[in-house]
């Protein structure tokens, strides 16, 4: 007599007794699913986790690739994930009797287990896409990525079109430009900042007067005696005498007390990334990319923009040693996982993105696991 055990993944065969089955079934069919529940979940639950996060970094990515071939954004939510498990224990008696005496008797048993997987997903549009999209990063949340461990070069250089006037290829927050940046001074100034900040020489705080709120730079007294300091100055036009800058978003006009930034929407930060993505050779020579011309009149090489922030490679077979890939056009584009810095700068875009979602209760998916017995 044999018995089989059907599951998702593996079968086992099991050669027992009549005993011994019987004993079998009449377990499995008391407890129904109980012992098998939490084992269900355990084995399905980081399957989920990782299927749901590579395939928002493969949109994120397949977005970039998108806006640097021209093409528009487009984003699917998951927004709701439904699974039901269930465990059919069924047995199977057999005879056949001889009149010379030689009975036979066999035992069959099956127990199966099915999975059925349901997803939902929404399209990004209306309202969502506005607030997530298209609306400017606030100078909250860039404090927050930076008070969060973030590099403060990388979320600056990311999030920022212009410091105190200083361009970080503020034209590249949407289609490629025709006339290449000039983001030395930025670059500069950015990187000042963050080997201040390393020192300890600068804190970026919020203040609260009452019932108003206002962030500040301020500078210690060793700080402001460092050449980099009247460096970073002089860079942004501030004064160099005092310790402590308010930091505004968005104003007009020249201020030697304030630093003053203007951001990016996440769509211009999409854009402006996309820049960093190889196009191959046989694309550019076909026209299907928009190209910058630099000062010398010749074709612009980005990675002068984007270095040590992103690198989105290209090739054309599929990568082995990419940390995350996607198919377009006919080539394999992805991030090599020895990158670090663009490994770093893609999480950080998406933990943007999801800072951008703050407050939007349908965002989320809910992931619903009955399991029947």
């Amino acid at each position: 007599m044999t018995t089989s055990i059907r599951a998702k993944r593996a079968g086992v065969h099991l050669n027992l007794s009549w005993h011994a089955f019987s004993c079998l079934m009449v377990v499995a069919l008391l407890s129904g699913c109980t012992q098998f529940g939490p084992k269900i979940i355990e084995a399905s639950r980081t399957d989920y986790n990782i299927a749901m996060r590579t395939t928002e970094s493969e949109q994120v990515l397949l977005n970039l690739v998108r806006l640097r071939y021209g093409d528009p954004l487009y984003f699917l939510e998951a927004s709701a994930l439904n699974t039901q498990f269930s465990v059919a224990p069924s047995a199977q008696i057999s005879s056949n009797l001889d009149f010379d005496g030689g009975n036979t008797y066999g035992v069959q048993g099956r127990f199966a287990y099915e999975e059925k997987p349901t997803v939902t997903y929404s399209p990004l549009r209306g309202e969502d896409f506005v607030k997530r999209v298209l609306s400017r990063v606030s100078l909250e949340t860039v404090l927050l990525l930076d008070a969060s461990g973030w590099s403060t070069e990388r979320v600056l250089r990311m999030c920022m079109e212009k410091i105190n006037g200083l361009d970080n290829a503020a034209q590249a927050s949407g289609p490629t430009p025709k006339l290449a940046p000039n983001v030395h001074a930025f670059h500069e100034a950015v990187g000042l900042l963050a080997d201040l900040e390393r020192q300890g020489q600068v804190s970026l705080v919020r203040k609260i007067d009452g019932d108003e709120e206002r962030f500040v730079a301020v500078f210690t007294e060793t700080g402001r005696q460092t050449s980099t300091f009247a460096r970073f100055t002089d860079l942004l036009g501030l004064d160099p005498q005092h310790s402590e800058y308010a930091l505004t978003l968005h104003q007009l006009g020249d201020s030697k007390r304030n630093v003053n930034f203007q951001t990016r929407s996440f769509s211009g930060i999409m854009y402006f990334l996309s820049h960093a993505v190889e196009v191959p050779a046989n694309d550019v020579d076909a026209g299907r990319v928009a190209l910058t011309t630099s000062a010398g009149g010749g074709i612009f090489d980005w990675n002068e923009v984007t270095e040590g922030l992103l690198r989105i490679r290209s090739a054309k077979l599929r990568p082995s040693n990419a940390a995350i890939s996607i198919n377009y056009r006919g080539s394999w584009f992805y991030i090599d996982d020895t990158d670090i810095d663009s490994k770093s700068t893609f999480a950080l875009l998406g933990q943007l993105f999801a800072l951008q979602s703050k407050g939007n209760s349908g965002a989320a998916p809910i992931l619903t696991l009955p399991i029947g017995g």
